[in-house]
């Protein structure tokens, strides 16, 4: 182990396991694997798979907890999952691992993808102890689809800024340099095999996501050996992303009324099983210039990463049809969001004043 990984502990496993980490990136049906994995605990077991609980029941947060920088024993999220520290997450899950008896470990947890140096490291340190082999699973997705659907992800947990704003952070970022941070997975945790696949259906064994992630593990499981699961999708049109949007302004500049709106995880699944309409999206010309940024590095991840002589990583284009750039609620929609998501009376007066006031910026 070199220097700048976290000094190790003196805790681990009776024996090393073949370890699978399922890195992610978001947004790349992440939920739809873990409720698999999740579902199909036991069958995984008598074929000799652990998919540990410790961790977390389906999506693994607790090792996104455990990574993070400062010490996870500072965060009230590590409190409240019982870890009284680092090394108590540590012992917990050795301890799961030796009582199983199995010597091969699925863990996922997309954090991972895009975890700082620092978290890398400590990851590292946890890999060193635990596995005798490492093999990283990430999935890619075409950069103008996934900040369309980041988008949605982000206000369902209270973002309060259009696309067009968020916009202009995200191209200052790197985390759709998939080059870079596929460099950076494979330079600080040093997989015994790093394998990347694209979120294209096209491109999935069988045409299946589940099928796919399978393969990629090379676990050896097929996916009719599974029970199985509906893909976890809540997808909402561009109307209900807005309306989410301006529910979260209310809360931010309202929190006299605020209580009464309860959070997004209520609402989401309401909108969600009305959400018939168009996807909000950016103009093709801004899209355009964002592909652009990544036409290089999506080159070389495709020749280095994925071995395709064609330099080309994304087969699919863009989606075009079905798809709006107009952010924007017309109030005379307000009812039907407020009859959809049963919004208490005393907030519909101050969110109909935000969505008309919201309706009139440019």
């Amino acid at each position: 182990m070199s220097s700048q990984h976290p000094a190790p502990s003196r805790l681990a496993p009776s024996r090393r396991v073949d370890l699978v980490v399922h890195a992610g990136s978001g947004k790349t049906g992440t939920s739809s694997i873990q409720a698999l994995l999740h579902r199909n605990r036991k069958r995984l077991a008598r074929r000799g798979i652990l998919f540990p609980q410790v961790p977390g029941r389906r999506r693994h947060l607790g090792l996104n907890l455990y990574m993070l920088d400062p010490a996870p024993d500072d965060v009230p999220e590590w409190r409240r999952r019982f870890f009284r520290s680092a090394e108590d997450f540590e012992r917990r899950l050795f301890d799961e691992i030796d009582e199983s008896g199995l010597t091969r470990v699925l863990i996922s947890d997309e954090a991972v993808y895009g975890s700082p140096h620092r978290a890398l490291d400590r990851l590292r340190g946890l890999t060193d102890r635990l596995a005798r082999s490492v093999r990283l699973v990430v999935y890619l997705r075409r950069q103008d689809d996934h900040l369309a659907s980041r988008y949605q992800q982000v206000v369902k947990i209270g973002e309060t800024r259009r696309l067009r704003q968020r916009m202009q952070e995200i191209v200052l970022e790197n985390t759709y340099d998939y080059y870079n941070r596929l460099s950076i997975l494979r330079r600080k945790l040093e997989p015994t095999e790093l394998v990347v696949r694209r979120f294209e259906r096209s491109r999935f064994v069988h045409g299946s996501l589940y099928q796919d992630f399978l393969d990629a593990t090379d676990l050896g499981v097929r996916e009719d050996e599974l029970r199985h699961v509906q893909i976890q999708n809540e997808s909402l049109d561009a109307e209900s992303v807005e309306f989410l949007r301006i529910v979260n302004l209310l809360r931010e500049e309202r929190p006299d009324v605020a209580p009464a709106v309860g959070d997004n995880h209520s609402l989401v699944p309401l909108l969600a099983a009305v959400s018939t309409g168009v996807v909000l999206t950016l103009p093709e010309d801004q899209l355009d210039a964002f592909m652009s940024r990544w036409e290089e590095p999506n080159r070389k991840v495709a020749l280095e990463f994925i071995g395709d002589p064609s330099g080309e990583l994304f087969e699919l284009p863009r989606r075009a049809r079905g798809v709006t750039h107009e952010q924007r609620l017309d109030p005379d929609r307000l009812d039907h969001f407020l009859a959809t998501t049963k919004l208490p009376d005393e907030v519909h007066r101050p969110l109909r004043s935000l969505v008309e006031r919201e309706a009139l910026t440019p």
